[in-house]
């Protein structure tokens, strides 16, 4: 019995042993787990932000960071405005395209209440609905407008960007003259009105205001209490003022209260309160004890739907790569941006935006933070630089355009007085200087004139999102075309 009993301690002695080794030899082993993640610390967050804010000219932003189910970060930078105070996790923006996604999820949830079906036409809701082509508008139907391959093009949906301020329904009925730029379900096109679209179906389903919708439906039930579809109400909860930069200047300026562009672009709300929403979309559209839409609908949302280039897609309501789902959203003078990548989510909102200096990699940048990467803010465009080469390069325009102007006229006499010598070896000279000022001060300026708001976007779209440059183009142009036309007429008084 005693030897039984010293072999039996012996091997469980040898056992301990072979459990402390093994435990000792994994300790020195990194896990994975370990080497791709690491402690969240605030303070490098905060560091980053504001060396980004400072070298992208931006006033004033606030951050949400979400992990799984819980609030990891929120906080506010800079001013609200001018005599606002400063921004806080609670302060409500403007939001821009990032509304797309709670257009989206407020037409699921009558999908999913069998009140709308995704592939049945616009018109079993909207009778009315009416585009130029009469045809091509029966076709398109609800999935069309969330995957953005109804037909219409991107920039019919930025024409309307300064004329939204009426009524939802007012506006969808003012797009009976609206064109298509392709066949319906043919490709994927961008365009605020898809989305316009919908908040009018919505509207029609549910029998109430879209801004009533989304509010009893999704922000009640996730306490989004600083979230609103109407801007009277948001500064009551100290809206965000917005600002833009002006030639290399960070000034305030106005931004209208876009009633029908509530559903594509004018939803409002805080980081606090877009947090609540990103858990929502993270985790099968549950927030705490409340669920907004059943976790198969939100994964509809999330699927790559449309091909949007570049190895990505478009869900609904969303942008989806292989490794997010985001979105990122901006009015004349506000900014945001929703992240959601792994286990993590990020909200960041901005009171300003610039059309010209992108603000895109400063919510990448705090990703990388969380991912336990060290982002470089040298990387992110300086404002100040660039809009000081825009500046540069318009002074250039100024001094190669009116400096000659001199020359040209004398050189012209030059050229008249020498022709009577010989008029042949100068007849070229004189066509060369008409030439030139036919390009530069008839061709050029109408050129931009008339092509740009064709081809582009209408000059008062240019004028509300990127003030300063757009004005000077017009003023600059009509400036040379006043100089060619006044050359024509001193050439026909001469003539006569």
């Amino acid at each position: 019995m005693y030897l039984e009993w010293n072999k039996f301690r012996k091997r469980a002695i040898k056992l301990i042993w072979i459990c402390v080794l093994i435990f000792l030899l994994s300790s020195l082993v990194p896990s994975t787990r370990a080497g791709t993640e690491s402690k969240f610390d605030s303070s490098k967050v905060d560091a980053y932000i504001e060396q980004a804010m400072d070298r992208l000219g931006i006033p004033g932003a606030s951050v949400g960071i979400v992990r799984g189910k819980t609030v990891l970060y929120t906080k506010g930078y800079g001013t609200a405005g001018p005599g606002q105070g400063p921004v806080t996790p609670q302060t409500p923006f403007v939001l821009g395209s990032t509304s797309k996604s709670v257009t989206a999820m407020a037409v699921m949830q009558l999908v999913d209440k069998k009140e709308i079906e995704l592939n049945a036409p616009v018109q079993r809701y909207l009778p009315w609905f009416r585009l130029a082509d009469e045809t091509a508008s029966a076709k398109i139907t609800v999935r069309h407008l969330l995957e953005q391959t109804s037909g219409l093009s991107t920039y019919e949906g930025q024409v309307t960007l300064v004329s939204d301020d009426i009524p939802l329904q007012d506006f969808i009925r003012k797009m009976k003259d609206v064109p298509l730029a392709a066949p319906v379900g043919f490709k994927y096109q961008y365009c605020n009105l898809n989305y316009a679209i919908l908040g009018g179906v919505v509207e029609a389903v549910s029998r109430q205001t879209f801004g009533d919708y989304v509010k009893e439906h999704i922000f009640k039930p996730l306490k989004m209490s600083h979230s609103t579809a109407y801007a009277s109400e948001a500064r009551a909860y100290g809206l965000a003022s917005g600002y833009q930069s002006v030639f290399g200047m960070v000034v305030p300026t106005f931004r209208k209260d876009r009633v029908a562009g509530v559903p594509d672009g004018s939803l409002i709300s805080s980081a606090e309160d877009m947090t609540h929403y990103l858990i929502a979309q993270m985790n099968g559209g549950r927030y705490k004890e409340r669920s907004v839409l059943p976790p198969d609908r939100v994964r509809e949302m999330h699927q790559p739907y449309a091909y949007t280039g570049d190895q990505a897609y478009y869900g609904m309501g969303w942008g989806i790569t292989d490794k997010r789902v985001e979105h990122s959203g901006s009015t004349e003078n506000t900014s945001s941006y929703l992240t959601m990548e792994g286990e993590y989510g990020i909200v960041l909102l901005l009171n300003s935006a610039d059309s010209i200096v992108s603000y895109d990699e400063v919510p990448l940048g705090v990703l990388k933070l969380l991912k336990g990467q060290e982002p470089n803010v040298e990387d992110l465009p300086s404002m100040k630089r660039t809009h000081l080469r825009i500046v540069l390069f318009l002074i250039l325009v100024v001094i190669t355009t009116i400096l000659p102007l001199k020359w040209m006229f004398g050189r012209k006499r030059n050229i008249d007085q020498e022709e009577t010598v010989d008029k042949a070896r100068n007849r070229w000279r004189t066509y060369a200087v008409k030439a030139g000022i036919a390009i530069v001060y008839l061709v050029i300026p109408v050129a931009v004139l008339i092509g740009f708001p064709k081809l582009m976007t209408p000059w008062s779209v240019a004028f509300a999102f990127q003030p300063g440059i757009s004005h000077f183009m017009v003023i600059y142009s009509f400036i040379l075309l006043s100089i060619g036309v006044l050359n024509i007429v001193l050439w026909v008084r001469k003539k006569s």
